[in-house]
């Protein structure tokens, strides 16, 4: 039996990667890198000043957030993630897997899951919660108004957003969050504080989730409302993780917003939140990166010579670790391969993108462990210090993997949703 793309996914493939190889210029990867490395190093500050050229304006095309830090993101001031993104936009393949009528190209999910996989291949940055996630919950959820602004501008890759979940008393148990939107007249009223709010940076929206009402049940008093991040009253503090990349603590000081804001009814924002969550889950489980890792790593082994002459990968250990990295990962793959075939025919259960949530995420920090055991001493030195293999691109990576463990929920929670709506067992606090 042959499990294998067919013609036209190859064909697919071979465009993405000649069409990426097109993309990211010389110049633009060093902007990500330079950008990346300013961020590292610390060269914005964190004083609330004005960003640097290229910075993140507000959705409407005002000033900076309050409090906004210069710099500082994944991307630094995002001058050539923005320009990637944009250009992923004007040339159609952003939303590949959008209706036409929202300015896709009707894809499958199969096709989009190609491009994900095909982009982290070549390093290319896609917004996947703004596209994969947030796109389709405006789809199913939104006004006709609200479709026809933002799902153009988000397909045209000049639209970013931030998630607003997790609190510092609500971040596995996003029921119990506490900031409030209070009506008032044709407006809300916002205020509270929100945790590990990624890309806040680059985001001209916040995709907030906030109490409405707080005597009815912890699942039935929540809305979703988008808030513009050059909103008066918003402002955000970095926040530094041993992983690398940084997140950020959000707040919300009367801030206000229309009801048109709103997504959906009041008070019905808890399917929003899960629909989402749904759709993050699976896209956090891409195996293209760590087969990318894997292929790095095989060739140095092949290279490489011990102190008796022999190469590493003649030792049975290391070849050993490789298969494994190599038979998970696959795995892995199949497994994306059956939910994008799922979603193509009706939507994915709740257990199964859980599952694929936690067996992608805890086999991420265990096959980058195993590959930098294999990569040895050096593998541990830190991308721009001298000695460090394969310029500590594995190193980052085992850094990074362990975020995942809890981005989009953490695993325990996913353990009980998979036992209580698969295995129909008792939920238990």
């Amino acid at each position: 039996m042959r499990i294998a793309y067919a013609p036209e996914h190859e064909r697919l493939r071979e465009e993405l990667r000649a069409y990426f190889a097109t993309l990211m210029t010389p110049e633009l990867r060093d902007g990500l890198r330079t950008d990346r490395d300013a961020a590292n190093e610390g060269v914005a500050g964190g004083n609330g000043g004005p960003p640097a050229s290229g910075g993140v304006a507000g959705g409407n095309g005002g000033p900076p957030a309050s409090g906004g830090v210069a710099g500082g993101g994944e991307y630094g001031d995002g001058g050539a993630y923005k320009e990637i993104v944009r250009r992923l936009g004007e040339d159609g393949w952003l939303a590949l897997g959008w209706p036409e009528e929202y300015g896709g190209q009707a894809r499958s999910m199969l096709d989009q899951l190609i491009f994900t996989d095909e982009a982290a291949r070549a390093g290319v940055p896609v917004p996947f919660l703004t596209i994969n996630t947030i796109g389709p919950t405006i789809m199913r959820f939104g006004t006709p108004e609200q479709k026809e602004y933002f799902l153009p501008r988000i397909a045209g890759g000049r639209l970013h957003f931030a998630i607003g979940y997790s609190e510092p008393d609500a971040g596995t148990d996003l029921a119990a969050l506490r900031t409030r939107a209070v009506r008032d007249g044709d407006e809300y009223v916002v205020n509270g504080q929100k945790m590990w709010t990624s890309l806040i940076e680059y985001a001209d929206y916040v995709w907030l989730a906030a109490r409405t009402d707080p005597d009815a049940k912890r699942h039935k008093g929540i809305s979703v409302f988008t808030v513009p991040t050059s909103a008066e009253g918003f402002s955000w503090t970095k926040v530094h993780t041993v992983a690398g990349p940084g997140t950020s603590a959000t707040y919300y000081s009367d801030v206000r917003v229309p009801v048109s804001a709103r997504i959906a009814e009041e008070n019905a924002g808890w399917p929003l939140i899960t629909n989402q969550l749904n759709h993050e889950r699976v896209a956090l489980t891409s195996a293209a990166p760590l087969l990318a890792a894997l292929s790095e790593v095989l060739t140095w082994a092949r290279e490489s010579k011990r102190a008796d002459g022999s190469r590493v990968i003649d030792q049975a250990w290391v070849r050993t670790h490789l298969a494994r990295v190599h038979a998970h990962a696959d795995y892995l793959k199949l497994r994306n391969w059956k939910i994008a075939s799922t979603a193509d025919t009706g939507a994915v259960a709740p257990a199964d993108a859980s599952a694929t949530k936690v067996f992608g995420t805890e086999l991420a920090t265990d096959a980058y462990r195993l590959l930098l055991e294999v990569l040895g001493a050096g593998g541990l030195v830190r991308e721009g210090s001298p000695g460090a293999l394969l310029q500590g691109r594995i190193e980052r990576a085992h850094r990074s993997a362990l975020i995942l463990t809890f981005g989009g929920g953490t695993n325990e929670i996913q353990r009980d949703i998979i036992g209580s709506t698969a295995l129909g067992l008792p939920v238990t606090r």
